[in-house]
């Protein structure tokens, strides 16, 4: 980097730092708004919240003198022609997935000192409000020194990002794409590669024939991206009525490695119960095709590639209907890049066609992968490893807006090391970590636009 672009850098991190303070307030501020989709109202298809949570960031961008424009589905945040096929494009969102049980600390935002200097928890404060508050500021620096940029910026907020990316199919056919650009929704360095992902929804009949039921309740999960961290069951045993709980540990979809199946371990523990035998026997063929391993192995899925690894299975949730006389399951599956999906789908079809049961495909994603040595990789990679000179690019099996246009990548907010609270009680990020997303994407945005 020459001199003069040098003394640029250097004058935008040190206005990202004047902003600190007010990044935080704004932060807390966004927070405090619990943006879980729910029903559609007029005005607001993710529901009231969600609405008011990009309500909220517009209103802070506009308060930057930033160009605003809001729709019901997503915000865009400019400067200069954020319509041009030129423009550098961060993606983020609003929405949050539901703020589950555990919390120790308010999920709507709390500021908490401790040996490790101060934690801003709250449902959002990593995934993703967080990271697009930090991304929203580094925009803010840029205009108030009026950096001189070859292409535009734009920053697109979604509301749907948690339950479906409707936002981004919703902007990506109204909107011409940008250039490149990345995500601030997931981990550094930088993503090349994210898996493809399917859910799937799956109906499981327990034909009873006229005996009683025994199972009177079973509840496990809210989101099909998420390990279940609980699960809860009603079962009627020869000396009374008895309410059974499981204590999991909660983890993203993406990686079930990282979490403990509630679900699966009711599954199991049911299994050692007097149930009737029709629901014994879909309570065992349950767990031994979707809970008892979480790669797909005993459905005969299991698959890897060198680019991306392996497949991941994640059995999100788990509900007994028994009016219906049936279960029904929510499947999170990931695949690696080189994998043939027809294969995939057409393979779990046929394990449930001979267990009786229905699947219906609710969500499919194709992979992502961008050339490790191609832009913006290249270019976000080099800023990174003037942090941490042994970085390289990795795969993941998470999902961000970057699978909507060609050239983009996810960047962030988690580095290596960091405690990843994404989905989890208990979400936070540290000051520290949250001053270091505001520098660091102030330079990635700076270096791509330049």
């Amino acid at each position: 980097m020459n001199s003069k672009k040098q003394d640029w850098e250097n004058a935008l991190l040190q206005e990202t730092a004047s902003y600190y303070p007010q990044a935080e307030k704004a932060l807390l501020q966004l927070l405090s708004i619990p943006s879980v989709e729910e029903a559609a109202v007029p005005g607001a298809p993710f529901g009231e919240p969600v609405h008011q949570a990009l309500s909220q960031f517009a209103q802070l961008a506009a308060g930057l003198g930033l160009q605003v424009s809001q729709t019901e589905h997503y915000i865009t945040i400019d400067l200069g022609d954020g319509e041009s096929l030129e423009a550098v494009g961060i993606l983020a969102h609003a929405d949050v997935v539901p703020f589950g049980e555990g919390w120790h600390f308010a999920p709507t935002g709390q500021l908490v000192d401790d040996v490790d200097g101060c934690k801003i928890y709250g449902r959002g404060s990593l995934d993703d409000k967080g990271p697009a508050v930090a991304a929203l500021f580094a925009l803010s620096a840029l205009k108030r020194l009026q950096a001189p940029l070859s292409r535009p910026v734009r920053l697109i907020i979604g509301g749907n990002e948690e339950s479906g990316c409707q936002c981004i199919k919703k902007y990506a056919a109204e909107h011409q794409p940008p250039a490149l650009g990345f995500s601030p929704d997931a981990n550094f360095p930088v993503i090349f590669a994210e898996k493809g992902i399917a859910m799937f929804h799956l109906t499981l009949p327990i034909p009873m024939n006229g005996e009683a039921a025994r199972l009177l309740a079973l509840q496990a999960g809210t989101v099909v991206n998420a390990v279940p961290g609980k699960a809860e069951a009603t079962v009627l045993l020869p000396g009374g009525q008895c309410e059974l709980s499981c204590i999991g540990k909660a983890a993203h979809g993406s990686q079930p490695e990282k979490g403990q199946n509630a679900a699966a371990a009711m599954l199991q523990n049911l299994l050692s119960l007097p149930l009737a035998p029709a629901e014994l026997e879909v309570c065992r063929r349950l767990y031994q095709l979707f809970g008892r391993d979480y790669l797909g192995e005993a459905a005969g899925l299991a698959q890897t590639d060198e680019v991306s690894g392996q497949l991941t299975l994640n059995l999100g949730i788990l509900k007994l209907q028994p009016e219906k006389e049936q279960l029904t399951v929510d499947l999170d599956l990931r695949y690696p890049v080189t994998a043939d999906y027809t294969t995939i789908y057409q393979r779990l079809t046929a394990v449930c066609q001979e267990n009786g049961w229905q699947i219906q495909e609710t969500e499919h994603k194709a992979p992502l992968y961008v050339p490790t040595d191609e832009k913006p990789v290249t270019t976000l990679l080099q800023l990174y490893q003037e942090y941490d000179s042994t970085a390289q690019p990795i795969a993941t099996g998470g999902g961000t807006y970057c699978r909507a246009f060609a050239n983009f990548v996810a960047f962030g907010p988690l580095r290596p090391g960091m405690a990843d609270v994404m989905h989890q009680a208990d979400e936070f990020i540290t000051r520290q970590d949250f001053q270091f997303l505001q520098r660091i994407y102030t330079q990635a945005i700076w270096r791509l636009a330049r």
